[in-house]
């Protein structure tokens, strides 16, 4: 449903986050456009424990590495399936961050 014509117009398959913008503020779509897990009948019990877990990984995996995209010109493809891919996924370069040693010193006594 994230990129049906009928429900987004003719660039439903291009990434345009001004699409959610009304006069230079954010408009919050309806959630019963995407009705699967967001809204109705069907409404996912454990979404929000979802996103809570899932920004929390997020977070902690963005404070030990630094994620690099390979190829940041190249707009990955979809791959249609009973769950959305990107066609040949997306190549990173993960990098453990430098510790802070600054604040691991501890006071002689």
């Amino acid at each position: 449903m994230g990129r049906m014509e009928s429900v987004w117009g003719k660039d439903c398959s291009e990434f345009k986050p001004k699409r959610w913008l009304e006069n230079g503020e954010y408009c919050k779509e309806s959630s019963f456009k995407f009705p699967i897990f967001h809204a109705g009948p069907r409404m996912y019990l454990g979404r929000d424990m979802a996103y809570i877990q899932m920004k929390s990984i997020v977070a902690s995996l963005m404070k030990i590495f630094d994620i690099d995209v390979v190829d940041k010109d190249k707009c990955p493809e979809n791959l249609l399936s009973l769950t959305l891919k990107m066609k040949g996924g997306l190549s990173v370069k993960v990098r453990a961050r430098a510790r802070d040693t600054t604040s691991a010193s501890t006071s002689g006594g």
